[in-house]
């Protein structure tokens, strides 16, 4: 997979250390240690971070600005606090991924998950659903990208439109994972002025030496996944709740075709907003948090 299409599943946050109220650990199926963080109290619903490879923290707006919910935010294998000692293609394939969160589900002793999940942690969301559907209350899916591998071919393309000469060239003569996303970060956004504001949240201590390899090896695995995920989704009956950005670089046909697949899906854009709502401005946010509280409700 070319270096670009890898970073552009790659999600950053202000500070990646999170300090949470209460946290545990779980051990999964094939032996891994994964850590599991919980904030707040009330209905209990998993969010999923986006990546794969990188640690929750840039959520924490989300959870803090949610009250009446206990928002459980695990690591994901090989991000945060979850280590791996071998990164390849067996222990990075998204069934692992899928059996952690049922182990998880099961440490919980919850009937069914409240899944919320943003771009990748949204398609995680989705590989669980079709493999367990009964253990499934409903899905939320936070820009997330799409079911099947179509959205590969543009999602890339819609981000580089936005780019002028100098990040390009600064992505061109950047070095690492980090400096390369900090580069291509108006990419995410409607408004230029808000990517730049924000670009300073770009913190290089979330990505770590593996970050590209976990991305770069996941990902392979859900293309190849694709056409059986979509066809046990087609035999979905839960809830499904997508909350996107208009100009959201995942695209429109992304939330169709997850529409056309499930057809019980209930779509929410956001006007003049990209792929990360809370940093748009405070007129996104405030409808982003408005549109998650009435799918939780």
């Amino acid at each position: 997979m070319k270096r670009s299409l890898i970073i552009l599943f790659v999600l950053l946050c202000p500070s990646a250390i999170v300090i949470a109220q209460n946290h545990f650990v779980i051990h999964s199926n094939d032996n891994v240690t994964l850590t599991v963080n919980e904030f707040g109290s009330g209905k209990p619903v998993v969010l999923l971070a986006g990546g794969p490879g990188f640690n929750a923290a840039y959520l924490e707006p989300i959870w803090k600005a949610l009250p009446g919910y206990e928002f459980i935010v695990p690591d994901q294998r090989g991000t945060g606090h979850s280590f791996l000692t071998k990164i390849d293609s067996a222990t990075m394939q998204v069934d692992r991924y899928v059996e952690d969160l049922d182990v998880l589900r099961k440490h919980l002793k919850l009937k069914k998950l409240v899944l919320a999940g943003h771009s990748w942690g949204g398609m995680l969301a989705l590989a669980y659903a079709a493999k367990y559907p009964k253990n499934v209350d409903r899905l939320l899916l936070l820009g997330s990208g799409g079911i099947t591998r179509d959205f590969f071919t543009y999602f890339n393309s819609n981000m580089k439109m936005r780019l002028r000469e100098e990040d390009l060239a600064e992505a061109k003569a950047s070095k690492g994972l980090a400096a390369n996303l900090s580069a291509i970060w108006p990419g995410y956004f409607f408004n230029r002025q808000s990517a730049m504001a924000t670009k300073s949240l770009v913190d290089t201590n979330l990505a770590d030496h593996n970050a590209a390899k976990i991305n770069n090896l996941t990902l392979q695995d859900y293309k190849r996944t694709g056409q059986s995920r979509a066809a046990n989704l087609k035999k979905f009956r839960g809830s499904v709740y997508i909350i996107q950005g208009r100009q959201d670089p995942v695209g429109e046909s992304t939330v169709y075709e997850t529409k056309r697949i499930i057809p019980q899906t209930r779509i929410s854009f956001i006007e003049k907003c990209g792929h990360l709502p809370w940093l748009e401005d405070d007129v996104s946010a405030a409808r982003f948090y408005e549109l998650i509280r009435n799918a939780l409700d």
